[in-house]
């Protein structure tokens, strides 16, 4: 297999996960030929040709490297809605939303043009897989789950499977980054008003 076809490959990954949870829904008991369908549909979809090239091709303008932290997301909330384990506790998938918006906090903001501060430099050198070595360390030592997806993504800046040799693309995409802000946001307003409770029910995807 070649280096481009395996990077082809991730890439395509994430859209069709994504596309399967979009068709599989919100069932607690889907049905095998549910599930086959969702798995399989997707992926035809991907590959129509448009122009010489598949859609996916097309698709992954937007984002040619979703990370490795997307990816596993929606692998894992996949399997769950599959009928599988739920691999991820609500306060795992916290961990996961803050991760994503303090991240996002830290990366974009050179990138919309409000700071001059590069920090997408980091993703070059040593200094951020150290950082998020760390950070998996605290999680793990605190019995949190999402370290172990933390894990993975460092696990990536070592063998990438992705186009991109910057570490930060194995963290952070657009996607996971948007919507960590959005659902940390509302959990720190539900926090903040005294709706706790429903703040962690509402923490999964």
């Amino acid at each position: 297999m070649s280096l481009t076809l395996l990077h082809l490959l991730y890439a395509a990954l994430a859209p069709w996960l994504a596309l399967a949870l979009l068709l599989l829904g919100r069932n607690p008991y889907p049905s095998a030929l549910r599930i086959t369908l969702s798995l399989l549909l997707p992926a035809g979809f991907l590959l129509l040709p448009i122009q010489h090239f598949f859609l996916v091709q097309w698709i992954l303008l937007l984002e040619p490297n979703p990370s490795i932290t997307l990816a596993s997301l929606l692998a894992l909330t996949l399997l769950s809605r599959a009928g599988g384990p739920s691999f991820l506790r609500p306060q795992d998938w916290n961990a996961a939303w803050l991760f994503g918006a303090a991240a996002s906090l830290i990366l974009y903001p050179m990138a919309l043009g409000l700071t001059r501060f590069d920090p997408y430099a980091w993703g070059w050198g040593t200094h951020l897989p150290l950082a998020v070595a760390a950070i998996t360390t605290v999680l793990l030592f605190t019995g949190n789950r999402f370290g172990l997806l933390l894990l993975l993504a460092l696990l990536g800046m070592l063998f990438p499977p992705m186009e991109s040799r910057n570490h930060w693309d194995c963290l952070l995409d657009p996607f996971y980054g948007g919507v960590s802000l959005i659902i940390s946001l509302c959990l720190l307003y539900k926090i903040s008003t005294g709706h706790c409770g429903s703040a962690r029910r509402k923490a999964l995807p």
